[in-house]
C-alpha cells in the first residue's frame, strides 16, 4: 500500500515539532532560573532533571513516530495522542505561564510563541492520523 498523504504530512509536521521541542528543552534549561526561591545547586539539579525528562520524551516520541510511519501501528498512534496531552505539562509555554520558570528576558515572548507553535504543530500532526485518509493505513489484513 502506498503511504497516504496524511501520513507523509504527519511525519513532516511531527519531525518539525520534535526538533523545535528539543531546541526549546535545551534553551529553557540552559540557565536554571525558576520562578520560586531555590538554592543554586538544587536549581542546577532540577534543570538537569527537566532536561533529561524532555530528552527522554523526545526519544519516545520519535520511536512512536517511526512505529506509525513504518509499522502502521495503531497503538503507537494512540500513544502519541496521550504523549501530547502529557507534553502540555512540560512545555515552555505552560511552565512559564504557571510561574515555574522565571521570565527569560528579551526572548521570553519568542520562546512562548515558539512553544505554542510547536504544541499546535504536534497536535495537528497527531489529528491527521485520525482522518479518513489515514484510516486504511492502520487496518490490519487478516
Amino acid at each position: 500500500m502506498q503511504r497516504p498523504l496524511s501520513i507523509t504530512l504527519f511525519a513532516g509536521m511531527f519531525g518539525f515539532s520534535v526538533i523545535v521541542s528539543g531546541i526549546l528543552a535545551l534553551y529553557a534549561t540552559q540557565t536554571p532560573a525558576f520562578g520560586f526561591p531555590i538554592a543554586p545547586d538544587a536549581a542546577d539539579t532540577l534543570a538537569l532533571r527537566i532536561k533529561a525528562i524532555r530528552i527522554l520524551g523526545i526519544a519516545f516520541a520519535v520511536a512512536m513516530m517511526l512505529l506509525v510511519v513504518f509499522a502502521k501501528s495503531p497503538a503507537a498512534r494512540n500513544t502519541l495522542g496521550l504523549r501530547w496531552v502529557l507534553g502540555l505539562g512540560t512545555s515552555a509555554a505552560f511552565l512559564r505561564g504557571i510561574g515555574a520558570i522565571a521570565p527569560m528576558g528579551d526572548s521570553d515572548v519568542a520562546v512562548i510563541a515558539l512553544s505554542v507553535i510547536q504544541l499546535g504543530a504536534e497536535g495537528l500532526a497527531i489529528l491527521l492520523l485520525y482522518g479518513d485518509d489515514a484510516a486504511p493505513w492502520f487496518k490490519r489484513l487478516r
